[in-house]
């Protein structure tokens, strides 16, 4: 082991030694290159005027006089170039001066600087610059701006102002009072000097406030600051998480607030018995938008010390912003209460009176958060649109459609036959409905052009202008009997009024029969005209009706069902029922669905319509019959869609649904079940 110990000492004397021998070739080779700068000119000064022999007078007053004149004009040219520099840094505040006013502020910072790099000595511009510093929160660079102008400047009053107004901010109230002591000592400018005092004033009256708060404190709090005071190392660790808070608030006044969360965490960590690190950290998860641990930190301030007003308006925020309004209306008023500062008793003063009216107006929320704040985080999704080759070719599968049963549909009086009997519709055209891509093809025939739908059924205003002139049938003149000639004189008279009435009969059987067929064909094109159109003019005269033979078969006008129907499967087919019913089988199939859940037969199709119908007919039919309607109403008043069909009610339906309520309080209908139904119908 010595021999291996004595080996490691010989190596690390020779590293050292050789180390030391280095140091001194690179000193001997640093002298020689100073020696080697020393012995030949850098700039060839040989070629230089060197100044005469002192001796020699003229010489040496001429070579003075010429070095004053250079120098002169060397300064002309440097005060030339120097007011060139700031006039186009004055073009250039003045710029940053306009933006500054528009709230531009960051517009403004940018072009102060481009005015301090062109000329960097006038303070002004350092100044202007450190305003809208302040303006944007950012402190730091406001003192710095403003340290930086008093140098160039001693007596530039805006600079302290300025120096002192971000110093209040930082709710530093004795820097903010010892600059204001300072322009009053400074300035000699009355408005200055006014405004000064003021400022004074107010900064006095919070420093004394708070110390007054702090005189009257938590007995808690009084306890762990006398122990904080008896037990020096308490001191000291209180003192060393201070210094957190501190380079947590310059964090957080250059708006870093995750750096700034952590320097206020390393402080609880160290002390967290002080309030102020928790409505500190607060206000950095406010906005982060981490709110659960905002309103926990708020809740640990207020429990250390429950007369510090900040925690109260944070949390208050939080509340609001989840929706609990009532809360936040007490903590407002405890925050108004515990504030000394005007300006903030009066911002608070406006919020109150803004929760109290969404207290009174709005209804509280069901979720927990407000999609106003989902929304700033959201990100809109757009559908991606293919191009066609790139679409599926597979033909989606079809869904069989099964019949619920033969049921009576009635179309503009004109019952439509039985499913069984009626052509049914192509696959292709429910394709085309409902966009589909199926891969059949629809072959549409060609359609004759048919001027009947340019006008209404029963209309003769446009049917003149396209059909060819007609003149009215002639009524046919009976015939009289000639006198009798010469040459009848021989034929009876029997004979002669025989013929004469055979005549008669006659005529009058062909008139008859062109009526018959005139009234035929006329009806005919009614009937037709009713399929195409569907509706009738109403605003237009009908024509007269023409009798009928007898003997011709009529066609049945319309097929209402006699029996009552059975109960609806769906909400299609109660609609369709109810459709083809007159209103006494509308009041029996109302009284037949009394067991069965009627809110889910009216569904979404519900329409005021709809409504006025249900109403007309309990009011007209069952409050007579003295028949319940209770379970009819709660069925309505269930439906989605009562709240905005209420609002499109008539006259009519409101008187209606009066009466029925008035019917359901006689008949000893619950009161609760009245004043739900009523809520929805009527208020």
């Amino acid at each position: 082991m010595d021999s291996i110990e004595s080996q490691l000492a010989v190596r690390s004397k020779y590293e050292q030694l050789q180390k030391s021998l280095k140091e001194l070739y690179d000193w001997e080779q640093q002298i020689k290159s100073v020696n080697s700068a020393k012995g030949q000119p850098a700039d060839n000064s040989e070629n230089k005027t060197l100044p005469p022999v002192r001796s020699d007078v003229k010489a040496m007053s001429k070579y003075s006089e010429d070095n004053e004149s250079v120098e002169k004009q060397d300064e002309a040219e440097s005060e030339t170039a120097k007011k060139k520099m700031l006039a186009d840094a004055e073009i250039l505040k003045e710029r940053g001066n306009k933006q500054c006013k528009l709230g531009n502020y960051q517009e403004a910072i940018e072009l102060y600087t481009q005015a301090i790099e062109t000329y960097g000595d006038n303070a002004a511009y350092y100044s202007n610059r450190a305003l809208c510093f302040m303006n944007l929160d950012l402190f730091d660079d406001c003192l710095a701006d403003c340290n930086t102008s008093i140098e160039k400047d001693p007596k530039y009053i805006k600079a302290y102002y300025r120096r002192m107004q971000a110093y209040e901010r930082l709710g530093e109230n004795e820097k903010a009072i010892a600059e204001c002591r300072l322009i009053l000592r400074l300035s000699k400018d009355e408005s200055e000097l006014n405004t000064a005092k003021r400022d004074l004033a107010r900064i006095e009256k919070r420093r004394n406030d708070a110390n007054t708060q702090k005189g009257a404190s938590s007995p808690g709090k009084e306890k762990a600051t006398t122990a904080g005071e008896m037990d020096p190392t308490l001191a000291l660790v209180k003192q060393e998480a201070d210094k957190y808070k501190e380079l947590g608030n310059k964090h957080l006044a250059r708006k870093d607030f995750e750096k700034a969360e952590r320097s206020y965490t390393k402080a609880i960590a160290l002390f967290g018995e002080e309030a102020i690190y928790y409505t500190n950290r607060s206000l950095c998860y406010w906005n982060l938008k981490d709110y659960d641990k905002c309103l926990a930190d708020c809740n640990k301030a207020i429990q250390l010390d429950d007369s510090y007003f900040r925690p109260y308006y944070r949390r208050m925020q939080v509340r609001e912003l989840r929706g609990a309004y009532q809360s936040a209306v007490e903590d407002c008023r405890k925050f108004i209460e515990l504030a000394k500062d005007d300006k903030q008793k009066q911002t608070a003063e406006k919020d109150l009176q803004r929760l109290e009216r969404l207290v009174k107006n709005d209804q509280p929320v069901k979720q927990a958060f407000v999609w106003s704040e989902i929304k700033k985080n959201a990100r809109l999704i757009k559908f991606i649109q293919k191009p066609p080759h790139l679409r599926s070719k597979k033909p989606l599968t079809r869904v069989p459609i099964k019949e619920l049963g033969p049921c009576p549909i009635a179309i503009d009086s004109t019952v439509l036959p039985p499913p069984s009997q009626r052509k049914s519709i192509p696959d292709a055209a429910i394709d085309k409905i409902f966009n589909n891509n199926t891969g059949e093809r629809l072959i549409e025939p060609k359609e004759e052009t048919n001027l009947e739908h340019l006008f209404p059924a029963h209309s003769n205003k446009l049917r003149n202008l396209f059909s060819p002139p007609t003149t009215p049938i002639e009524q046919r003149k009976p015939i009289i009997a000639a006198p009798p000639s010469k040459a009848a004189d021989n034929v009876p008279v029997a004979t002669v009024k025989k013929e004469a009435a055979n005549a008669d009969s006659k005529a009058k059987e062909n008139k008859s029969a062109h009526l018959v067929q005139t009234a035929q064909s006329k009806q005919n094109k009614i009937q037709k005209d009713k399929m195409h159109q569907g509706s009738q003019d109403s605003n237009e005269k009908h024509p007269t009706k023409v009798a009928a033979n007898p003997s011709t078969a009529a066609q049945p006008s319309q097929m209402r069902p006699t029996a009552v129907p059975g109960i609806p499967k769906s909400s299609a087919q109660f609609y369709t029922t109810w459709s083809g019913l007159d209103e006494d089988q509308r009041y029996q199939y109302l009284k037949a669905l009394k067991d069965t859940p009627l809110n889910k037969l009216l569904g979404a199709s519900l329409s005021s319509e709809m409504l006025s119908e249900l109403l007309h007919i309990l009011r007209k039919r069952f409050i007579p019959d003295r028949t319940e309607v209770t379970h009819v109403l709660k069925e309505i008043a269930q439906n989605e869609s009562i709240g905005i069909l209420s609002l499109m009610m008539t006259k009519t339906d409101h008187v209606a649904a009066t009466e029925l309520l008035k019917y359901m309080e006689a008949s000893s209908v619950k009161k609760e079940d009245v004043d739900s139904i009523r809520r929805k119908l009527i208020a």
